[in-house]
């Protein structure tokens, strides 16, 4: 008899706890994350052996950057239910995040030992793999990943992006705009549901409408080949974003260039392509870069007498520099710190000019407060949307030094000399193994020998600059 009202009241605790969780769940989808969290922690507290309360903690956790609590949490859940691959795959994301590659790829390993058909798991053990530079394994992955999921056209571009990293272009290049229909930008979303045609490559009597796809330095880059599509196409309309219309209205005087912002009436005999997709006919090999007659962008050289002014103040060498991306991938892995940007500046004493767009005040502060040099900064230019000054300021620079930016394709495709500095698992146009840019001219690349470590290009860079090396 006794035993029996000991299991009844075991029974009564366990559906209590469950009840705690279920409610803890709802208050999540309520938006009340802290008393969601006091749910599960009173679920634990009359069961430790339900999984669920420390799983569903460990996802607040790591929602609110607690990462290390958030693992403890998963570990105890994997502890008492290790065949839940959903585990696994958390606490890969949680290496991901702290920039643990090696040992994220062993729990998207473990996650899909468990449920070979987990999509999201595959997508990250791929992006993994990339960063750690296993391309061989990356692009294994993500045909397997294609296979699982035949409607997601991610698998092929990121595919795409490995093989033009690594200098296969005709490869690359055929697989880059089937991804691209993922990614296109808001303004440009009814791309594929036009009626006219793609354009094959062949010049024709009507009107080629090319897209700028993705962002400013997407543009930028992918506009150096209009220099080729002039020599075929006659009619060219350019729709790119408003802030690069002056730049490329000067570039290219035969080319319509319109903002994305406008509609425009599309002719029955127009065809059309992304501006990226223009390197699948003139970019299919490495000679196609050495042979191509881009030098660099022309552009409005009106240039306001306030600006000028700061800068006919400034003394010795002018050195342009940005440090910081806005950009959603990687940004963390890709950007500067405002201690070592403080470390760049306090080398010499060269007259530093912020090229950081962006809100970035408090950086600035921060990097005049560690440094014995200056950041100057121009005062009453709009660094994110005025660019025609800013490219400008770029040209009347004797030096641009810049993560992978905007500010890097700009300067580049200006011809200006410039450092771009890469991290250890760059994005695919700067390519692998290289110094040289295929791109510009005058872009010299530092890339970091290990993920995550600016150390040795920052002293690197400092070392030259010390030794004024830096020729006007």
């Amino acid at each position: 008899m006794k035993i029996e009202i000991v299991s009844r009241e075991q029974e009564r605790i366990i559906r209590l706890a469950k009840k705690h969780n279920q409610e803890g769940l709802r208050l999540i989808l309520l938006g009340k994350k802290n008393e969601s969290i006091s749910c599960f922690k009173k679920s634990i507290e009359l069961n430790t052996n339900l999984s669920e309360p420390y799983f569903h903690l460990g996802n607040i956790y790591i929602q609110t950057g607690h990462f290390s609590i958030a693992e403890d949490m998963y570990c105890k859940a994997i502890s008492l239910e290790p065949n839940n691959s959903d585990y696994y795959y958390n606490i890969a994301i949680i290496k991901s995040n702290q920039n643990k590659i090696y040992e994220a790829i062993e729990n998207y390993k473990k996650c899909l030992d468990l449920n070979p058909s987990h999509l999201k798991a595959l997508k990250f053990l791929s992006n993994c793999y990339k960063d750690v530079k296993k391309f061989k394994e990356a692009l294994f992955t993500n045909n397997f990943l294609a296979k699982s999921d035949p409607s997601n056209p991610e698998p092929l571009f990121n595919n795409s992006l490995i093989h033009i990293r690594n200098g296969r272009f005709d490869v690359g290049w055929k697989m880059y705009e089937e991804g691209l229909k993922e990614n296109i930008r808001e303004p440009l979303k009814g791309y594929y549901e036009e009626k006219n045609e793609l354009w094959d490559g062949k010049p024709f009597d009507g009107t080629l409408i090319v897209y700028g796809e993705q962002g400013l330095g997407d543009q930028i880059l992918y506009g150096t080949v209009l220099t080729e599509l002039i020599k075929i196409q006659k009619k060219i309309i350019l729709i790119v974003d408003k802030r690069l219309i002056n730049l490329f209205r000067e570039s290219y005087p035969s080319v319509i260039v319109i903002s994305e912002e406008k509609q425009i009436k599309i002719d029955i005999d127009s065809k059309h392509i992304l501006i990226g997709s223009l390197c699948k006919y003139f970019r299919k090999h490495i000679s196609d870069f050495m042979d191509s007659e881009f030098k660099h962008y022309e552009f409005n050289q009106n240039f306001p007498y306030r600006f000028r002014k700061q800068l006919l103040n400034l003394r010795s060498l002018k050195i342009g520099i940005s440090w910081k991306t806005f950009a959603n991938k990687n940004r963390e892995i890709r950007s500067l710190s405002a201690i070592q940007v403080s470390k760049i500046l306090s080398c010499n004493n060269n007259s530093f000019i912020n090229l950081q767009y962006g809100d970035v005040k408090k950086e600035v502060k921060k990097i005049n407060e560690l440094s014995n040099n200056k950041l100057n900064t121009i005062n009453g230019l709009d660094l994110t949307k005025d660019l025609d000054n800013v490219i400008n300021v770029i040209k009347r620079c004797d030096l641009i030094i810049t993560i992978d930016n905007t500010i890097a394709h700009l300067a580049g495709s200006l011809g200006k000399q410039v450092w771009v500095l890469l991290p250890y698992s760059a994005d695919f146009r700067w390519m692998e193994n290289t110094s040289a840019s295929l791109w510009y001219q005058n872009a010299l690349l530092f890339r970091q020998s290990k993920n995550c470590n600016w150390k040795i290009i920052i002293t690197l860079i400092s070392e030259i600059l010390s030794q004024d090396k830096v020729k006007k």
